[in-house]
C-alpha cells in the first residue's frame, strides 16, 4: 500500500484513440503528412540544399518510414524520427552532416491533425484523476520525439495533467515491449502493481501491460474493433469515464 493508502497509485495512458477521438478523420495517412514533409522539403530548400522533385523526395520519406516501421516491429524498437529522417537524406544524396536536423523536425510543424479531437470526457476524467491525487502518465507508440507530441497536447490543453510521458521513439521500444513501460513506471517511480494502463489496442497496450503485471483496460470506442487474439485485458471500458467506477473498485 501506498503513503496516501491507496493500491493504484498512477493512471496511465495510450495517446491516439484512447484520449484522442480518430472517428472524424478520413484523410488517408499520406495526405495527412504530406503538408509536413512538404514544409521540410521547403525548409531544406531555402537552406540551399541540393533537393531531387518535390514527389520524389515525398515517395522516398515515405518509403523510408514504411520500412523503419516494419524494421522495428520485428523486434519491437521503437522508431526514431530523426534516424530515419538521415537515412532518407542520406537516400536522396544529401549531406547530412551539414543539416540541422532539429531545425528540419520543426520546419515538419507538428500540429494535431484535422479531424482528430479529444474525446468529450477526456479532460473531465484527466481532472477528475488529478483532484483524486493519482499520478498520470502517457506512454504512445509514436515515432516523433515527446517535444514535437506535445505540440498537441498543448492545443489540446491536457499537457499539464501528465507527470511523465514518453514516445517509442525516444524510448527505443514500441509497446508491447517491457522496457517502456518500465521507463514510465520508473519515471513516476511506482511499481506495476500500483499502476493501470489504459490502450485501444490489444497486441499492443494490452499484451505489454498484462507481460509486466500492470492492470489492463482496453479502450474500445463504438468506431473501433480490434481483435482480442487472446490479449484478454482486466476490463474493457467504452468511454473514458467508465474508468473511474474501476479505480474505486480496485481501491475496495
Amino acid at each position: 500500500m501506498s503513503r496516501t493508502g491507496k493500491r493504484i497509485t498512477a493512471v496511465l495512458f495510450d495517446l491516439d484513440d484512447t484520449l484522442l477521438d480518430w472517428s472524424g478523420q478520413t484523410s488517408h495517412f499520406s495526405d495527412i503528412f504530406r503538408p509536413h514533409v512538404n514544409n521540410m522539403y521547403t525548409h531544406l530548400a531555402e537552406e540551399g540544399h541540393p533537393l531531387p522533385a518535390r514527389e520524389d523526395f515525398f515517395q522516398c520519406y515515405t518509403d523510408t518510414i514504411i520500412a523503419h516501421w516494419a524494421e522495428a516491429k520485428k523486434e519491437f524498437t521503437g522508431v526514431n524520427f530523426g534516424n530515419a529522417l538521415t537515412d532518407c537524406f542520406t537516400q536522396t544524396g544529401l549531406d547530412t552532416d551539414s543539416i540541422d536536423l532539429t531545425a528540419v523536425m520543426r520546419a515538419y510543424n507538428c500540429a494535431p491533425i484535422p479531424g482528430v479531437t479529444l474525446f468529450d470526457d477526456t479532460i473531465p476524467v484527466l481532472e477528475t484523476l488529478r483532484q483524486r491525487a493519482y499520478k498520470i502518465g502517457l506512454v504512445t507508440n509514436s515515432m516523433l520525439p515527446m517535444w514535437m507530441r506535445d505540440v498537441e497536447l498543448h492545443a489540446y490543453n491536457i499537457i499539464d495533467y501528465f507527470d511523465a510521458r514518453i514516445t517509442s521513439g525516444d524510448a527505443g521500444y514500441m509497446k508491447p515491449h517491457p522496457v517502456i513501460y518500465t521507463k514510465i513506471l520508473t519515471a513516476l517511480e511506482i511499481t506495476p502493481e500500483q499502476a493501470v494502463f489504459i490502450g485501444d489496442r490489444p497486441g499492443n497496450d494490452i499484451a505489454g501491460a498484462n507481460a509486466v503485471g500492470i492492470t489492463s483496460v482496453l479502450m474500445s470506442p463504438p468506431h473501433l474493433n480490434h481483435k482480442l487474439n487472446g490479449n484478454e485485458p482486466d476490463y474493457i471500458i467504452t468511454n473514458l469515464s467508465d474508468l473511474l467506477p474501476i479505480l474505486e473498485a480496485l481501491e475496495k
